[in-house]
């Protein structure tokens, strides 16, 4: 059903959560109470959970294809799980740097999108999506807030193919979830301080305390920042972790956290291509935003988790959550060669402001009975948007030398305003259950349900409203089957929903329509014996409904598209002897549309998915001993296209990286990062037709881990 309304409602606080200081307030309660807790006779606390696990691999702990008890071996699915201390040991500290080191997932990261990622064909914020814990953040405007460094994560799991069944719609290429750092039994204290190229510095320190016997304090700190590797590209981040765990009884737990995140990334929209459309390396470091150029995201969160253990084999969780996201950008954004070559052609003064509020509630719970898993629960949450803009100025257009000139000023069209609003309200019903009717076979199944409903309201400069509602249903079936405890072969179907825009932020013409679908079919074989751990899948995801001009009337659009994508991906992880350790990593897609059609009504069958690499490879060596540790590896990718009509081509690229550590105690280490080590100059992403955003040129960083007792 959809409705519009002339006259815009207030922006009203959320229902669930009110503002974070509230959160902060409960924190310090708990913090000042520590103390009485700590003079209690407490009795000894149960630990839960299977610590023998290890950090990764395939039996490894996993918490994002399953919600369910069961190891990456266990479960029906493509999931990858990486260490990140282990990869930071090797120089990958941002979220972008971590996930270059897992099998077929690509970075895409604009200015104007914040974290956005490629995998098995799909690429953006409305098709793979990101989450916190196992909490998603919400897409609004095409862009997504999450943490940009792995400070404070212990792990990253990675979900490829449709997550929908656990996660809702945008998830069809899969999800990425940040698995954070929790308080335990044991003082930590860890410091990690680095310098590196272009003034590159930074100071990470985590603490975790036992307050009592029965609370722990976990924090997490990190300051960053330098001067980028382009003119004017200085960058500035802090974060603030927080997570306090109370064990009331041995069967009820509590986790209340608070995060803070200040973030001010370069301000860079991409180079300029040539004429020819190659690029341009004596242009390397030159960046035709503003002077007065501004990219800001600010970030609050708090979370509260309650786990009761209910009866033997019966647990229950609930989750409530509050983000708040603030976002600016003050930039010029566009930029061209003129036809000679000799200078650039700039427009596109943009000033855009983002305030998004979410608040959700999550409650389920889980049993266990003989070989039978289950969970089930429900879902809610809800969303508060504003969009501010000056109206952009296109009018104006400069053209500048190609280097050596005067980067200018912003020119704003017009005051900065709230344009429009929006209010989003999502419920959702799930259940996913796994059934092991012998000790070699697991029969696996998920359903989940939701109804969303939407109310956009424009303020300006021509006040109108309206709303929409979806109601999509997505489904998984697997089977597994392990001839030994050490390898498992297993089939799964899938479905799953992408919006055809962001549902936060949906025109009017788009509220008639369906979301878009998806179904997969997976076929792999995981294996953890030895010292070689391996793992392929092979897949097919046909994709329906995608947004089309229609072929007999080209200026009207009609959800008739349809893509199809194949691949394989292989992963290992082999110890040949004590020390060593080799990880390599491979994809193979073919991702095409089966039915395009282009806005003067050609077809555009055959061509590939934009951002989708057909070729994708990760290599690591590593030795650890005799007080070293040193390693080097390669990253590949092919060669992708930057839309659908397949006119530009970003070439493939591969990146050698080198790393040196030498252990100065038991508890420090000093580490050589080297990056880029061949100074690779190529495309990691474009923004326009005639604009590539630059992969980082060669780069050394010094770095000190140290632990204290």
């Amino acid at each position: 059903m959809h409705h519009s309304s002339k006259n815009p409602r207030p922006f009203q606080a959320g229902p669930c959560l009110r503002p974070l200081p509230h959160a902060a307030l409960l924190m310090l309660a708990a913090l000042a109470a520590a103390p009485a807790l700590a003079q209690q006779q407490l009795q000894p606390v149960r630990v839960s959970g299977q610590a023998s696990k290890p950090a990764d691999g395939l039996l490894a702990s996993q918490s994002t294809a399953s919600r369910l008890d069961l190891s990456a071996l266990e479960t029906a699915a493509s999931i990858e799980v990486l260490d990140v201390e282990r990869l930071r040991a090797r120089g990958e500290a941002t979220i972008a740097d971590l996930l270059g080191r897992a099998t077929g997932v690509s970075a895409l990261g604009s200015p104007g999108s914040g974290s956005t990622f490629a995998s098995r064909g799909f690429s953006g914020n409305d098709s793979v999506a990101l989450a916190e814990d196992g909490l998603r953040m919400a897409t609004a405007s095409g862009t997504q807030s999450v943490p940009s460094d792995g400070w404070g994560y212990e792990r990253v799991e990675i979900l490829r193919g449709p997550a929908s069944v656990l996660y809702g719609d945008g998830a069809i290429g899969g999800l990425i979830n940040l698995v954070r750092k929790v308080p335990g039994r044991e003082a930590v204290s860890e410091l990690s301080a680095g310098l590196g190229s272009r003034g590159d510095y930074r100071l990470g320190l985590g603490l975790a305390r036992p307050l009592s016997e029965r609370s722990a304090l976990r924090l997490d700190l990190l300051a960053k920042g330098g001067d980028g590797h382009i003119e004017r590209g200085d960058y500035r981040n802090g974060k603030l972790m927080s997570t306090w765990r109370w064990e009331a009884t041995p069967d009820l737990r509590l986790d209340l956290s608070l995060d803070v995140h200040r973030e001010r990334p370069t301000a860079y929209f991409g180079t300029p291509l040539k004429p020819d459309g190659s690029l341009w390396r004596e242009l390397r470091r030159e960046n035709y935003n503003v002077e007065d150029a501004l990219w800001r995201m600010d970030q609050e969160r708090a979370r509260a988790r309650l786990d009761w253990r209910l009866a033997e084999g019966l647990d229950a969780r609930v989750v409530a959550y509050r983000f708040l996201a603030d976002r600016r950008w003050r930039n010029l954004e566009e930029y061209g060669a003129s036809a000679d070559g000799r200078s650039i052609e700039r427009q596109g003064y943009l000033g855009i402001e983002h305030r998004l509020r979410q608040s959700g509630l999550r409650a389920e719970l889980r049993g266990r009975a003989g070989g039978w898993q289950w969970t089930s629960g429900l879902e809610q949450m809800w969303l508060r948007f504003q969009h501010a803009n000056d109206l952009y100025e296109y009018d104006t257009v400069t053209q500048v030398p190609l280097q050596g000139f005067d980067p200018g000023r912003y020119i704003a069209a017009a005051p900065m305003l709230p344009r429009n609003r929006s209010e989003t309200r999502q419920q959702a019903l799930f259940l996913e259950t796994d059934w092991q009717p012998t000790p070699d076979w697991h029969l696996s199944a998920g359903l989940r349900h939701d109804r969303t409903r939407l109310q956009r309201d424009i303020l300006s400069p021509r006040p109108d409203g309206w709303g929409a509602r979806f109601s999509p249903t997505s489904w998984r079936l697997g089977a597994l089957f392990q001839p030994d405890a050490m390898q498992s072969i297993y089939a799964q179907l899938s479905s799953g929903t992408d919006p055809v825009g962001t549902i936060a932020t949906l025109s009017k013409a788009n509220t008639a329509l369906r979301l878009t679908e998806g179904r997969q079919f997976e076929l792999g074989y995981k294996r953890a014996a030895g010292r070689l751990e391996w793992s392929a899948a092979l897949f097919q995801i046909d994709k329906d409904h995608i947004l089309t001009p229609d072929p007999l009337r080209p200026r009207e659009s009609v959800q008739g598209g349809s893509l199809r994508s194949r691949g394989v991906e292989l992963a290992a992880a082999w110890s040949p002897a004590p020390g060593w350790r080799l990880d390599a990593n491979a994809a193979l897609l073919r991702a095409r549309y089966e039915r395009l059609f282009n806005a003067q009504g050609g077809s555009l069958a055959g061509n590939c998915a934009p951002n989708a690499p057909e070729r994708q490879a990760g290599l690591w060596l590593g030795y650890q001993g005799h007080g070293y540790d040193i390693g080097g590896g390669l990253r590949h990718v092919g060669q992708r296209y930057t839309s659908t009509a397949n006119m530009q081509r970003l070439s493939g690229y591969t990146v050698w990286d080198a790393s040196l550590g030498k252990r100065l105690s038991d508890r420090s280490v000093l580490r050589l990062h080297l990056r880029n080590l061949g100074d690779k100059l190529y495309a990691s992403s474009s923004y326009t037709a005639t604009q590539v955003l630059l992969g980082a040129p060669r780069s050394a960083q010094l770095v000190l881990d140290h632990r204290f007792d």
